[in-house]
């Protein structure tokens, strides 16, 4: 070199030039050699997964208590709606034997009073019949003649002094009343003791 001027390369004692690629291969090596050697800092999972694991119980949660809920209605609905169901059934029943009455009614007008015996035996059995069916429906007679008078089963259209009687004794059955479990169909037309 002519000039006298030399380029100073800095090249330090030990030190040797490395390409750029292998320099970058150590510095990732040595990145992993201290990611193993360190100790596991706190494996716990970062706040936004634990946010969500919050959010997701309480979403949980809420949908349990609405299908809680949604099956407590239906539960309810389906007693109301067997409840509705037996009422109506009852209902229908009662107004069919309300127009069987009549029959009942013709029946037990004739027994009193027919006096051929043939005749009363058959109507005996015919009103036989009609008590056992009314009887398959759940429908009783109500008892009156010599029962004390209960406005809650009885219609008083009379009263009369009865020597020996107490008042409010029923004395005579004018028509009998009926029954359905705890519905009266029809009250029992009675005369009483005054």
């Amino acid at each position: 070199m002519s000039d006298g001027k030399h380029k100073n390369h800095n090249h330090s004692g030990n030190k040797q030039f490395k390409p750029k690629e292998e320099h970058k291969t150590e510095e990732k090596q040595e990145e992993l050699k201290h990611y193993y050697e360190e100790p596991a800092e706190d494996l716990s999972p970062p706040q936004d997964l634990n946010l969500k694991l919050q959010i997701e119980k309480e979403n949980s949660i809420a949908l349990t208590n609405m299908l809680k809920t949604l099956q407590a209605d239906f539960e309810n609905f389906r007693k109301r709606n067997a409840k509705t169901r037996e009422e109506a059934y009852r209902d229908g029943i009662n107004d069919a034997i309300k127009r069987m009455l009549k029959c009942y009614d013709a029946v037990d007008g004739a027994l009193k009073t027919i006096k051929d015996e043939e005749v009363k035996k058959g109507l005996e059995i015919l009103e036989r019949e009609f008590l056992n069916a009314f009887n398959e429906f759940g429908v009783t007679p109500i008892n009156a003649l010599g029962e004390m008078f209960d406005a809650n089963q009885h219609n008083a259209i009379a009263s009369e002094e009865k020597e020996g009687a107490k008042s409010g004794t029923i004395l005579t059955e004018v028509q009998k009343g009926f029954r359905s479990k705890d519905k009266v169909i029809r009250y029992s037309l009675v005369i009483i003791a005054k």
